[in-house]
């Protein structure tokens, strides 16, 4: 996951500096898996705040 979002950052940077440069095709695929690791991150907190939600109606 962190190689993804890291590939994010080096898409960015490159984009920044030197955007005649770029291979446009390893941009897209590095930002694609970025965008995946961070579906599932966000799916990881989705999951972690309806188990905190479970555990106070619980307890109530």
């Amino acid at each position: 996951m962190m190689d993804a979002l890291s590939r994010a950052v080096t898409v960015w940077t490159r984009m920044e500096n030197q955007p005649h440069n770029v291979n446009i095709g390893n941009c897209k695929r590095s930002l694609i898996k970025a965008a995946h690791a961070i579906t599932q991150l966000w799916d990881d907190v989705l999951a972690e705040e309806a188990r905190r939600m479970d555990i106070a109606l619980c307890s109530n």
